[in-house]
């Protein structure tokens, strides 16, 4: 998925549509000068109508110490500053809102945990209201049939939306996993422009993948479509009639058996509970502002 994030890219720089992707700082020379510290009035962001909204609470930091570095993944060697996490996950959530999700609607992520891709999501659902299920994706290493049977039941359990997927890893094809557990997803045209139906998950509108090929990925957005920049974030969330707040549900609760199948879903974590939880490390410490690596190498193939 980010191929292009290995470059140089400036604050105000945005590909074109068939090759968005996420922003993010150059490479860093060592980690060691990656630390950073944040004014007091950073600190003080905190205190506002904002607290526990960690969509909210990322902009207003951003806004008083946008340059600062927050978060550097081992997988493809990203640097992110909190100007690319407040800038990527708003046009994320921007994205979400214009394809015509609202406040409430469920995303079920199979991305890693030392993905990029996954913070930026994370953000992202807090900022349009969206309820995020997390099912691992380390299961397809080891048992893919059980994946399948894992993977069908949390889509059922959820009645997701959205599903977000990457697209290969660690010598798992998870497309083509996903396409034995939704055979329409074969059967679509893309070039039609119809939208994406099928009866055994009727919830289901959308399914995003991180790589950049479309081929033998019939049905699949590319994630880096959904990075829509812009400035109409807050009109799009005012047109939703939901006001966000630290109550709003996030992250919702998938409840496993013994062999890591989901049987039933809890009640979602609000954004307050998140934070208070630690629920998402990468997410939390970002909003503590404590400039953190997060280990993990992805292997395709």
């Amino acid at each position: 998925m980010l191929r292009s994030l290995a470059s140089k890219v400036s604050s105000t720089a945005v590909a074109a549509a068939g090759r968005r992707s996420i922003q993010m700082a150059p490479r860093a020379a060592a980690a060691a000068s990656m630390s950073m510290s944040f004014s007091t009035a950073a600190a003080a962001i905190t205190t506002t109508s904002t607290d526990n909204v960690g969509g909210d609470i990322v902009k207003h930091l951003t806004l008083q110490n946008p340059h600062v570095n927050v978060v550097r993944y081992e997988h493809k060697n990203l640097l992110f500053t909190l100007h690319h996490v407040q800038f990527n996950s708003e046009a994320m959530a921007i994205g979400f809102l214009e394809a015509g999700l609202i406040p409430g609607d469920v995303v079920l992520s199979w991305l890693p945990e030392h993905f990029a891709e996954n913070m930026i999501l994370q953000f992202a659902c807090s900022k349009a209201g969206l309820v995020l299920y997390q099912l691992d994706p380390e299961m397809a290493v080891n048992d893919p049939e059980s994946s399948k049977v894992a993977l069908r039941k949390a889509l059922a359990l959820t009645k997701a939306n959205v599903f977000v997927s990457q697209e290969a890893g660690s010598d798992v094809n998870y497309i083509n996993l996903t396409h034995e557990v939704i055979p329409e997803l074969d059967a679509q045209d893309m070039m039609e422009g119809m939208p994406f139906l099928t009866p055994r998950f009727p919830h289901l509108r959308y399914c995003l993948q991180t790589g950049f090929e479309d081929e033998d990925a019939e049905g699949w957005y590319r994630y880096a479509y959904f990075i829509v920049p812009g400035d109409n974030y807050e009109n799009l969330l005012l047109a939703s009639n939901v006001t966000l707040g630290p109550d709003t549900p996030l992250f919702g609760q998938l409840e496993l058996n013994a062999h890591g199948i989901p049987e039933a879903v809890g009640k979602p974590l609000t954004n307050a509970q998140v934070i208070e939880q630690k629920a998402w490390p990468t997410y939390c410490n970002i909003l503590e502002k404590n400039f953190h690596n997060v280990e993990g190498v992805g292997v395709i193939f």
